[in-house]
């Protein structure tokens, strides 16, 4: 059980609150299984607190310093985080559905296991952040910025991701499906054996990404870099090339089934012992199919 001093002195408000804190002197900030349902914490100072398992259901943290706070299995369901600092947080399995992190500050978060669906994170930082085994359903991450954030394992579904960086991320086993990816930053990023299905990909910058085992079905790369991405063993089933670049990509043992090539650049690309047979379909166009 929390400190009860410290859930009475929060509730009160945030200004009494912050004075308390900086009066007070007490490092270590107590609301573990605290109950703050539609409390407003906007502004509080909760840096290093501990709201483990605590219910927080439409609590308000906008703007609030919640730097290194532990919130593992906490219930923030319809949270408003938005501009929140949350650096170096601990969000581990947190049920964050329909939680808004717009803006929020996430460098280096954990939110392995948490549920983000219907989740609002647009135009967040989670730099290094973990997200392993996430789950995303019709949830906004428009802007984000996710570089060298950890998504392995992760379930991303109707989602948007529009212009999100996720250069040099580790996205290993991620299942997408039906999700908008137009504009994504993929730079180098890791999508070792993920799944996408009925996806699109526009204007998409996948150059360099490593893409090996990785099952494409039903998918578009529309006027996407795709400049020396590796396929490597990739799985490309009514897969659609549209004005896409492919110079030098590696498709070393591909299975390419029924894809359709229009206004492709081809320079260079690495065909050894790939499953892959095209004819002429249109102008400047080829179909594959298996052989």
């Amino acid at each position: 059980m929390g400190n009860l001093e410290h859930l009475e002195q929060l509730k009160q408000g945030v200004y009494v609150w912050n004075r308390y804190k900086s009066e007070s002197g007490e490092c270590e900030i107590d609301l573990s299984y605290a109950d703050l349902r539609a409390v407003n914490c906007s502004g509080a100072y909760l840096e290093g607190a501990n709201l483990y398992r605590a219910n927080l259901f439409t609590t308000d943290f906008r703007g609030a310093n919640l730097r290194g706070a532990n919130f593992k299995e906490t219930n923030l369901e319809l949270a408003n985080l938005s501009r929140a600092y949350l650096s170096q947080a601990n969000l581990e399995l947190a049920d964050l559905f329909q939680a808004n992190l717009s803006g929020a500050n996430l460098q280096g978060a954990c939110l392995e296991g948490a549920d983000l669906q219907k989740a609002i994170i647009w135009r967040a930082n989670l730099t290094a952040a973990s997200l392993r085994e996430t789950t995303f359903w019709k949830s906004f991450l428009i802007g984000s910025l996710l570089r060298k954030a950890d998504l392995s394992l992760a379930t991303i579904q109707e989602t948007n991701l529009e212009q999100t960086d996720l250069q040099e991320a580790e996205i290993k086993e991620v299942y997408f499906r039906r999700s908008h990816l137009g504009k994504v930053n993929f730079r180098g990023a890791n999508l070792e054996r993920s799944v996408f299905l009925k996806t699109v990909f526009w204007q998409t910058n996948l150059h360099n990404a490593c893409l090996k085992g990785t099952h494409f079905k039903d998918v578009v790369f529309y006027q996407s870099d795709l400049t020396k991405a590796n396929f490597q063993g990739a799985h490309l089933e009514r897969v659609v090339f549209r004005g896409a670049n492919l110079t030098g990509a590696n498709l070393e043992q591909a299975v390419v089934e029924q894809a359709v090539f229009s206004e492709v650049n081809l320079s260079g690309v690495n065909l050894t012992e790939g499953a892959i047979q095209w004819k002429q379909f249109g102008k400047n166009a080829a179909i594959a199919s298996q052989k």
